[in-house]
């Protein structure tokens, strides 16, 4: 069903798909108002709201940092810090990280170390679906490597729709394949798709929007490290800074990128490159980021999708870089930030 909102009164009701961009006539006051299809509005106003909340977030720091300048800072009211969470804090929908503030410890952190580094803090925002479509796909990689990889080649040949044969699957690979791809649907990641107990093929429609692409080009490998990351630090109770997406630049040497960095307390930050495909030609690249930005190999991660956990400890011992698969990517975090209880 479409929307509709009067602009004057405020009503809202339901409206049929096909009055969608037509106007009528408020039925409380008479003012022509325009029907919009609802999930563009319902983006719309989440926009305005964590744009809002960013700013207030952004000023009340802004005032506490006045107050400790000026000796008024009360003690029953400590200042705001850009590891603080809100008490109804929740990192599956959360635009908490977004803050200029939360990202100030880490900027700093590259300043010192003598590296220009530019970042977008809305790259921060866990409202959407990547976070959950990512952790679909980590857990269940193994059988849903095949559908990513038609997805990804279809959308590099622009082509609109993919079709999978089920003849020769299992029923219960048909349930995993069908599973999925319902939730690519209902979370905007595929334009339509088509499928009934009992055929033989499903049809995809591809979303061609840029987000999406770079998506099954390899971005869920960094959402899936980005969110076990911070339900990781989290649980664990300390305080910390992180970013996605890094630029990162020095003199005469320009063009490199850090996916994920958390900056935990006062030590060292934790960096992780994500890699899915073959790895092998990102290895001098990613050596190289590490010695530039002066980072021990323990704390410089490389986290690769299509390796087994021996494979991945295999190219560690050759390489002299710290290397995780998806399964032994909580261990690597566990091993820098303890949660479990010593017993």
């Amino acid at each position: 069903m479409a929307l509709y909102r009067c602009n004057r009164c405020g009503h809202l009701s339901e409206a049929a798909d096909d009055q969608i961009g037509t106007s009528a006539a408020c039925p409380a006051c008479g003012t022509d108002n325009q029907v919009y299809p609802t999930v563009a509005f319902v983006r719309t106003m989440l926009d305005r709201y964590f744009a809002t909340r960013r700013e207030l977030s952004e000023t009340r720091a802004e005032i506490e940092r006045w107050r400790l300048q000026a000796g008024e800072a009360h003690a029953s009211e400590p200042a705001p810090t850009g590891h603080s969470l809100p008490m109804d804090f929740d990192t599956r929908n959360t635009d908490h990280f977004c803050s200029r503030v939360q990202v100030a410890p880490l900027l700093e952190w590259f300043r010192q170390a003598g590296v220009s580094a530019d970042l977008d803090p809305r790259s921060l925002e866990t409202s959407g679906h990547f976070d959950e479509v990512s952790a679909r796909i980590g857990t269940g990689h193994a059988q849903l490597h095949e559908i990513l990889e038609r997805i990804r080649a279809a959308q590099k040949q622009d082509y609109s729709f993919i079709n999978i044969d089920l003849g020769k699957r299992s029923p219960v690979e048909v349930a995993t394949l069908n599973g999925f791809c319902q939730t690519l649907s209902e979370s905007g990641f595929l334009s339509k798709y088509l499928y009934q107990e009992g055929d033989q093929v499903m049809r995809l429609s591809l979303q061609k929007a840029e987000p999406v692409r770079r998506f099954f080009e390899g971005g869920w490998l960094g959402w899936f490290g980005f969110m076990h990351g911070l339900r990781h630090l989290v649980s664990a109770g300390v305080e910390f800074s992180v970013a996605r997406d890094v630029s990162l630049s020095w003199p005469k040497d320009e063009g490199h990128t850090l996916d994920l960095v958390f900056l935990v307390g006062q030590g060292p930050p934790l960096c992780v490159q994500c890699r899915t495909g073959d790895v092998a030609p990102h290895i001098d690249r990613l050596v190289h980021v590490r010695d530039r930005l002066g980072i021990a190999p323990t704390h410089y991660l490389l986290c690769a999708s299509d390796l087994s956990p021996a494979q991945a400890d295999a190219l560690s011992r050759r390489h002299g870089l710290s290397v995780a698969s998806l399964q032994t990517l909580p261990d690597w975090f566990e091993g820098h930030v303890p949660t479990r209880s010593a017993g």
